[in-house]
């Protein structure tokens, strides 16, 4: 079991650096989501009376035409975690594998609060579930497809390391 464990470790240390990065970020946006959205659900059904919650929603949208707005903050969050990522991936060093994690969260803290964040009501149930549960899927098929990457090189490995 520990010598699987060594070349495991020994196939991900032979990747780019890029693609340890990409691992990193995606895997923890993944594990951020999924985290998440089980707290907000325990929360809620801890919650005295959640279904009298649900109803203020509901009939603030009766009164209101749910427009989308959307805040001058959001082009700025975006542009920041676009060059954030950019720049982790460019660069490839022990620094950008590090950050990669706390940059994947953020990710996935600031894009689970979209809905929220362009004024729809009520994002964490119904529809804001569903795109909840898209973003961690694509999170986490690019977390496996680069997982499965690290395995191939770590089958790779001399026996001996």
């Amino acid at each position: 079991m520990a010598r699987a464990a060594w070349r495991v470790i020994g196939g991900y240390n032979s990747a780019p650096g890029p693609e340890q990065v990409l691992f990193g970020m995606s895997t923890s946006f993944a594990a951020t989501i999924a985290a998440s959205r089980i707290l907000n659900t325990v929360r809620e059904r801890r919650r005295s009376l959640p279904s009298t919650r649900a109803l203020a929603p509901l009939l603030l949208k009766a009164a209101s035409i749910n427009a989308i707005r959307v805040p001058h903050f959001l082009p700025g969050m975006a542009v920041g975690l676009a060059v954030g990522g950019t720049a982790l991936l460019v660069r490839s060093g022990p620094l950008e594998r590090v950050l990669s994690l706390p940059l994947g969260a953020g990710f996935a803290l600031t894009t689970d609060e979209l809905r929220l964040l362009v004024g729809r009501n009520d994002p964490y149930w119904g529809r804001g579930a569903r795109f909840a549960h898209a973003q961690s899927a694509v999170a986490s098929l690019a977390a496996l497809g680069t997982g499965a990457d690290i395995l191939r090189r770590s089958r790779q490995q001399p026996h001996g390391q």
